[in-house]
C-alpha cells in the first residue's frame, strides 16, 4: 500500500493567518512535515516563507520582521480598522467607509486602495526567491481570475507574481495582471485551498481556516450594508461547504478580530496552537487511521 501524502491547507485571513505558524510549530514538534502546503492569500505568505526557511520558528521571525519594516508601516493598515466596528470583514469596512464618504473617489477612480507597487514592496521582503519545493514540502498556491471566476492554481515559475495575485484582497490592492489573466484575492474562490492541495496528491488534508464568521452588521437600514451583509452571508455558507472537504479542520477563535491588526500577531500564534491542541486527538487519530487502515480496524474490532 502506498504512503498516505500528507497536505495542509492554509487559508486567508490577513493578520490572522498568523495563527498558521503555531499550527506548523505543533506539527514540528510531532515530526510531522507537510509533503505539499497549499495557501490562499496570507496563507500563500505564510507558505511561501515557511518553505523558504525550513520552519516554524524562521517563518515567524520572517514575516515578524516584514511587519516591523517601515515599507510595511507605509501600507497604511493601522487606518483600516475603524473603531466600533469590531470584526467585520474588509467589505465591511469598506463599505462603512464609503457611507462616511472617506473613499468614494478612489472608489470610483482606481482599481485598489494602496498601490500595488507597495505591497509588491512589502512582498520582496520575504520573497527572493522562486522556491517552489524544499525539504519534501512542495507549494501550491491558488488566486482567482476576475473574468471567468476560475481558480488559477501556480506550482512553479515567479513566485512573486504568484504570492501578490493571491493576496490581492478585491477594492484594497489592484488585481495582479499576469499572463493574459486579471487575477485576484485567492480567497474568493477557494478561502482554504483544500481542493487544491487534492488535486497536488494529497490524501491526507489537514486544513487551517482563519477567515472571519459571518458579522453582525448593527444598522441594516441602507442598501449597502444589506448588500455587504448578504454577500458576507454567502461567502461563508461557501468557505463552510469547502471546508468539509478536508479531513481535519482547524478553525481558529478570534472573535471580532480584525484582519488589519497586525499588532496582534504573536497572540495569533498562540491561538493557532491552542486551535490545534483543541482537534489534536481527533487529527492524530486521523492521520493514524490513514497511514494504518488495517490496524486502524483491528483497533476497532477489539
Amino acid at each position: 500500500m502506498s504512503r498516505p501524502i500528507f497536505g495542509l491547507a492554509l487559508g486567508g485571513g490577513g493578520a490572522r493567518g498568523f495563527a498558521h505558524i503555531g499550527v506548523l510549530q505543533r506539527l514540528e514538534e510531532l515530526g510531522i512535515r507537510p509533503d505539499i502546503i497549499t495557501g490562499s492569500s496570507m496563507g500563500a505568505l505564510v507558505a511561501a516563507a515557511y518553505i523558504k526557511m525550513g520552519s516554524a520558528a524562521a517563518t515567524w521571525d520572517e514575516l515578524d520582521k516584514m511587519v516591523r519594516s517601515e515599507t510595511f508601516t507605509k501600507l497604511g493598515m493601522h487606518l483600516i480598522n475603524v473603531k466600533a466596528r469590531g470584526g467585520a470583514s474588509f467589505w465591511h469596512q469598506v463599505s462603512a467607509a464609503i457611507q462616511d464618504r472617506i473613499v468614494i473617489n478612489l472608489a470610483h477612480s482606481k482599481p485598489g486602495l494602496v498601490r500595488g507597487e507597495r505591497i509588491e514592496d512589502v512582498l520582496k521582503l520575504v520573497v527572493t526567491e522562486d522556491t517552489w519545493f524544499d525539504s519534501g514540502t512542495a507549494l501550491g498556491i491558488v488566486a482567482t481570475d476576475l473574468y471567468s471566476g476560475e481558480d488559477v492554481y501556480f506550482t512553479e515559475g515567479s513566485l512573486l507574481p504568484a504570492v501578490m495575485a493571491s493576496a490581492a484582497i478585491p477594492g484594497f490592492l489592484p488585481p495582479v495582471y499576469h499572463k493574459g489573466k486579471t487575477l485576484v484575492d485567492g480567497g474568493v474562490s477557494q478561502q482554504v485551498p483544500i481542493r487544491m492541495a487534492r488535486e497536488m496528491g494529497a490524501t491526507f488534508v489537514l486544513a487551517v481556516d482563519v477567515g472571519q464568521d459571518i458579522h453582525p452588521i448593527t444598522d441594516m437600514d441602507n442598501a449597502m450594508a444589506i448588500m455587504s451583509q448578504c454577500e458576507n452571508i454567502r461567502s461563508c455558507h461557501y468557505r463552510d461547504m469547502l471546508n468539509k472537504e478536508a479531513d481535519v479542520l482547524l478553525l481558529p477563535e478570534m472573535p471580532g478580530v480584525h484582519w488589519s491588526a497586525y499588532e496582534n500577531r504573536e497572540a495569533f500564534v498562540d491561538v493557532g496552537i491552542a486551535a490545534f491542541d483543541e482537534r489534536r486527538v481527533t487529527f492524530e487519530a486521523s492521520w493514524y487511521q490513514r497511514r494504518h487502515p488495517l490496524l486502524s480496524w483491528v483497533k476497532s474490532l477489539i
